[in-house]
């Protein structure tokens, strides 16, 4: 894997980066930040994004909201059952943050009926588990106007 962690002293738990994000100078990679506490799902939605995009991973909601404050990604997928501060709440404290509020969201969650509770908090679209790999870099793509 290519990318750096942060140390535990920065966080509570270790952040992951893959991909190298020295191409901010370049705007044909956007970089996505991944919210997902099952390791298993964040490595698909890492493999479904890898070569499109460059990935961060948080496990958690406030390593969510952290590193997109830190990174300021072009777009975060969210899992709505994130341990600690749940999806929504992490969607709601983005949006209110003027320095990510105007970031993409994409909220995802085996939960469908959470679909109209997640485009109210501020997701700008709904991804139900499971999901399409292809569906989702679609969804991006379209999201962040990338052909």
């Amino acid at each position: 894997m290519r990318g750096c962690c942060r140390s535990a002293a920065q966080t509570p738990k270790e952040l992951v980066v893959t991909g190298d994000l020295s191409h901010r100078t370049h705007p044909a990679r956007p970089v996505v930040l991944v919210c997902e506490d099952d390791e298993n799902l964040r490595e698909l939605l890492r493999l479904s994004l890898a070569g499109d995009f460059d990935v961060l991973e948080a496990t958690d909601g406030n390593q969510s909201v952290e590193l997109a404050r830190a990174e300021h990604p072009d777009a975060v997928i969210v899992d709505l059952m994130l341990p600690g501060v749940l999806g929504i709440d992490v969607i709601r404290t983005m949006r209110a943050d003027t320095g990510i509020g105007s970031t993409r969201i994409v909220a995802l969650s085996a939960w469908s009926h959470l679909d109209n509770e997640a485009v109210e908090a501020g997701a700008d679209r709904f991804l139900s588990k499971p999901f399409d790999p292809e569906e989702l870099r679609s969804l991006l793509a379209e999201l962040l106007e990338v052909a």
